[in-house]
């Protein structure tokens, strides 16, 4: 927790009001920005979901799934933007984006069962499937051998993603617990950047494993999804949310080793207040640049398009004049 790594409670991290006072040079930029960044990314989500909003009667497990994976961004630009603005927030916004990571994981293995009938289909069409145990992020271990697809490995690749949501929600609120009661005193303190570290290092081993249980059922169904651009779907989550957990592990490490002896604190804001908030800072940014192709693959493969949808239409309604003409003959005969 950040708390933990100031060593101080929130007592050490200041108010809105004590850094408005005196903020770092780059900071209103930073939070002019990220304003600007959270506007695009939720405008954009609504204007999608309000165009496909019809859709949600034709699949709307399929539809439920799709949007809980892309409210990842959203979700994130809103946690994140309020940590920029509001420090004290940190651990609080930190703890709920890493809870909504861990749901939208089972939000996508719904949606690649779904795409393909469901968990009874899914497991009939993978059945015998060649699997190579080497996909990311172990993919450099070529020694490791082929497997059949078979019922238990489905389960094991399940309890894999599973156990991030355990481990995220309970090692977190622990992890909020501890940060919220920082303490400057010896032991104590020593204990709480302890913990800090263990959190930090347990919960990116275990997005790892969860991200290859989830690759594991993925590469297997690929061939039979690629009406549905799965690979970028992946792709684009994974990357994001990867790159969010190894800036936090950087900034827990590396950055605070690298700032150990160099002072860059200005005014209430300490070296690693500053290196945090540029930290959220760069979260928002790429949130920013992967969302718009994340919505465009999601357009393209899950929704039907205008022409598409009034087609659909069309063959409704013929066939409800066709019903009744029938009805009409059967009653004149």
């Amino acid at each position: 927790g950040i708390n933990a790594e100031y060593g101080g409670g929130e007592e050490s991290i200041p108010t809105m009001a004590q850094l408005y006072e005196n903020p770092p040079p780059e900071y209103y930029p930073m939070v002019g920005i990220s304003v600007v960044v959270c506007i695009f990314v939720i405008g954009l989500f609504l204007k999608r979901a309000n165009e496909r909003r019809r859709q949600f009667t034709r699949n709307t497990i399929q539809c439920v799934c799709a949007v809980g994976v892309i409210l990842t961004f959203p979700v994130f630009v809103i946690c994140y933007i309020s940590g920029l603005i509001v420090p004290k927030a940190m651990p609080k916004v930190l703890f709920l984006s890493e809870a909504y990571e861990a749901i939208s994981l089972l939000f996508f293995l719904r949606l690649i069962i779904t795409y393909l009938g469901g968990k009874k289909q899914t497991k009939q069409s993978l059945k015998g499937t060649s699997i190579a145990l080497n996909s990311p992020p172990i993919c450099c271990l070529v020694c490791l051998p082929h497997v059949k697809f078979t019922r238990k490995f489905f389960v094991f690749n399940e309890i894999l993603i599973l156990q991030l949501v355990v481990v995220q929600l309970v090692l977190g609120y622990i992890d909020l617990l501890i940060g919220l009661d920082a303490s400057h005193e010896y032991p104590a303190a020593l204990i709480e950047e302890t913990y800090s570290h263990v959190f930090h290092i347990t919960v990116l081993f275990s997005l790892l494993l969860a991200v290859y249980g989830l690759g594991g059922i993925y590469h297997t169904a690929e061939a039979h999804l690629s009406r549905y651009s799965i690979f970028w779907k992946f792709i684009l989550w994974k990357v994001f949310v990867t790159v969010v957990k190894f800036q936090e592990f950087l900034t827990s490490f590396i950055l605070k080793k690298a700032f150990k002896s160099v002072d860059i604190s200005y005014g209430p804001v300490s070296t690693d207040l500053r290196v945090h908030l540029w930290c959220y800072f760069l979260v928002l940014l790429e949130a920013a640049c992967v969302f718009p192709h994340v919505i465009r693959y999601y357009s393209l493969s899950d929704y039907p398009s205008r022409v598409q949808m009034l087609v659909e239409e069309e063959e409704e309604e013929e066939g409800g004049e066709s019903e009744g003409m029938s009805v009409v003959v059967e009653t004149a005969s």
